[in-house]
């Protein structure tokens, strides 16, 4: 059996390199000077928990582990535009970073459990966990990362 050489291997796999250049990840949630110090630290508190009361209600976790699949379907129409049609990285990136941005903030309005305690709710006058005035959800963002 005789194996053809149809161009070269080299030349081929430089220009599907070529075709993926560009930012390789994007993070989303609360990346460093795109929130401000205290909302970021309001989301740590409310993720992890605190040792003074506050339950750990780990919605960004939540959100990427609910979503997964969707993420991943996303992952590879982007890797596939970035072969298949060139289309590159820089263009398609932050459409990924909207996608879960959404996810993050539609956790914060799925109302995390543990429900809030009921001097929370007389607080606040809401039982609805993870928003109070609104602003961690509305602080939810994305960047490349460069």
């Amino acid at each position: 059996m005789t194996l053809r050489r149809r161009g070269n291997l080299a030349n081929h796999i430089a220009k599907i390199e070529k075709g993926v250049e560009g930012p390789k990840a994007v993070k989303v949630g609360f990346p460093k000077g795109k929130a401000d110090a205290d909302v970021v630290s309001i989301a740590i508190w409310n993720h992890f928990g605190t040792s003074r009361g506050i339950p750990p209600r780990p919605f960004i976790t939540i959100a990427m582990f609910k979503n997964r699949r969707e993420i991943r379907a996303a992952l590879r129409k982007i890797a596939k535009g970035a072969v298949e049609n060139r289309t590159p990285l820089a263009v398609q990136m932050p459409k990924l970073g909207a996608l879960g941005a959404g996810k993050i903030q539609d956790q914060i309005a799925a109302n995390t459990p543990p429900p809030n305690a009921p001097s929370t709710i007389r607080q606040k006058g809401s039982t609805a966990t993870l928003i109070d005035t609104g602003r961690m959800r509305q602080s939810v963002t994305w960047e490349i990362d460069k």
